[in-house]
Protein backbone atom coordinates (compact mmCIF):
# COMPACT_ATOMS: atom_id res chain seq x y z
CA UNK A 1 0.00 0.00 0.00
CA UNK A 2 1.15 3.99 -0.88
CA UNK A 3 2.06 6.18 1.48
CA UNK A 4 0.77 9.80 1.15
CA UNK A 5 1.06 13.06 2.97
CA UNK A 6 -1.90 16.12 2.15
CA UNK A 7 -0.61 19.46 3.44
CA UNK A 8 -3.48 21.76 4.22
CA UNK A 9 -3.19 25.50 5.72
CA UNK A 10 -0.03 27.04 6.30
CA UNK A 11 0.05 30.81 6.70
CA UNK A 12 -2.31 32.69 9.57
CA UNK A 13 -5.76 33.09 8.55
CA UNK A 14 -6.61 35.35 10.35
CA UNK A 15 -8.64 33.79 13.08
CA UNK A 16 -5.48 32.30 14.78
CA UNK A 17 -2.02 34.79 14.79
CA UNK A 18 -0.14 32.12 13.37
CA UNK A 19 0.21 29.21 11.22
CA UNK A 20 -1.34 26.15 11.57
CA UNK A 21 -0.98 22.80 9.52
CA UNK A 22 -3.26 19.31 9.12
CA UNK A 23 -1.00 16.39 6.92
CA UNK A 24 -3.38 14.11 6.10
CA UNK A 25 -2.08 10.73 6.13
CA UNK A 26 -3.30 7.71 3.93
CA UNK A 27 -1.61 4.33 3.86
CA UNK A 28 0.69 2.63 5.29
CA UNK A 29 3.53 4.86 7.55
CA UNK A 30 6.61 3.01 8.33
CA UNK A 31 10.55 3.08 7.79
CA UNK A 32 10.05 3.45 4.01
CA UNK A 33 7.47 5.62 3.79
CA UNK A 34 8.38 7.92 7.37
CA UNK A 35 11.17 9.86 5.50
CA UNK A 36 8.24 11.71 3.21
CA UNK A 37 6.35 12.48 6.72
CA UNK A 38 9.75 13.74 7.72
CA UNK A 39 9.85 16.19 4.59
CA UNK A 40 5.87 17.72 5.28
CA UNK A 41 7.09 18.45 9.13
CA UNK A 42 10.20 19.90 7.71
CA UNK A 43 8.06 22.29 5.50
CA UNK A 44 5.68 22.94 8.31
CA UNK A 45 8.50 23.82 10.49
CA UNK A 46 10.30 26.00 8.04
CA UNK A 47 6.72 28.31 7.76
CA UNK A 48 7.13 28.88 11.77
CA UNK A 49 4.28 26.69 12.29
CA UNK A 50 3.34 26.43 15.93
CA UNK A 51 0.64 23.69 15.81
CA UNK A 52 0.17 20.55 14.26
CA UNK A 53 -3.14 18.69 13.27
CA UNK A 54 -2.44 14.89 11.94
CA UNK A 55 -5.36 13.51 10.34
CA UNK A 56 -4.71 9.71 10.57
CA UNK A 57 -8.17 8.65 9.60
CA UNK A 58 -6.82 7.26 6.12
CA UNK A 59 -3.82 5.74 7.94
CA UNK A 60 -3.94 1.50 7.72
CA UNK A 61 -1.03 1.02 9.82
CA UNK A 62 1.56 2.79 11.46
CA UNK A 63 4.59 1.29 13.42
CA UNK A 64 7.14 2.57 15.79
CA UNK A 65 9.19 4.76 13.35
CA UNK A 66 6.18 6.17 12.23
CA UNK A 67 5.26 7.16 15.69
CA UNK A 68 8.85 8.25 16.95
CA UNK A 69 8.65 10.60 13.81
CA UNK A 70 4.88 12.11 15.56
CA UNK A 71 6.99 12.10 18.89
CA UNK A 72 9.89 14.31 17.30
CA UNK A 73 7.09 16.51 16.16
CA UNK A 74 5.91 16.91 19.02
CA UNK A 75 9.19 17.89 20.78
CA UNK A 76 9.76 20.31 18.07
CA UNK A 77 6.45 22.36 18.43
CA UNK A 78 6.49 22.22 22.39
CA UNK A 79 9.72 24.10 21.97
CA UNK A 80 7.94 26.87 20.06
CA UNK A 81 5.36 26.60 22.83
CA UNK A 82 3.01 25.04 20.36
CA UNK A 83 1.01 21.39 20.08
CA UNK A 84 0.52 18.00 18.07
CA UNK A 85 -2.70 16.80 17.82
CA UNK A 86 -3.95 13.46 16.38
CA UNK A 87 -7.39 13.35 14.75
CA UNK A 88 -9.42 10.41 13.56
CA UNK A 89 -7.40 7.42 14.92
CA UNK A 90 -8.61 4.21 13.79
CA UNK A 91 -8.96 1.03 16.23
CA UNK A 92 -5.97 -0.45 14.41
CA UNK A 93 -3.34 2.68 14.82
CA UNK A 94 -4.98 3.49 18.01
CA UNK A 95 -3.94 0.19 19.49
CA UNK A 96 -0.58 0.63 18.56
CA UNK A 97 -0.57 3.97 20.87
CA UNK A 98 -1.90 2.18 23.76
CA UNK A 99 0.83 -0.94 23.28
CA UNK A 100 3.89 1.80 23.40
CA UNK A 101 2.63 3.42 25.48
CA UNK A 102 2.34 7.03 24.02
CA UNK A 103 -1.53 7.30 23.97
CA UNK A 104 -1.74 9.94 26.35
CA UNK A 105 1.20 12.10 24.65
CA UNK A 106 -1.31 13.42 22.20
CA UNK A 107 -4.33 15.32 22.46
CA UNK A 108 -7.28 13.38 20.42
CA UNK A 109 -9.83 14.23 18.38
CA UNK A 110 -12.89 12.60 16.26
CA UNK A 111 -12.30 14.85 12.91
CA UNK A 112 -9.73 17.66 11.83
CA UNK A 113 -12.22 20.13 12.34
CA UNK A 114 -12.45 19.38 15.88
CA UNK A 115 -8.73 19.89 16.96
CA UNK A 116 -8.48 23.19 14.89
CA UNK A 117 -11.25 24.19 16.88
CA UNK A 118 -9.68 23.06 20.04
CA UNK A 119 -6.70 25.41 19.10
CA UNK A 120 -6.63 28.85 20.70
CA UNK A 121 -4.18 31.97 20.61
CA UNK A 122 -1.71 31.60 23.75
Amino acid sequence: MNFTVRVDGGSADGLLPFPVRTLVLTGELDHGSAPHLRKALEAAYADQCRHLIIDVTGLAFCDSTGISVFLAARQTLAQRDGSVALAGLNARVQRTFRLTGVADAFATYSTADEARAAITPS
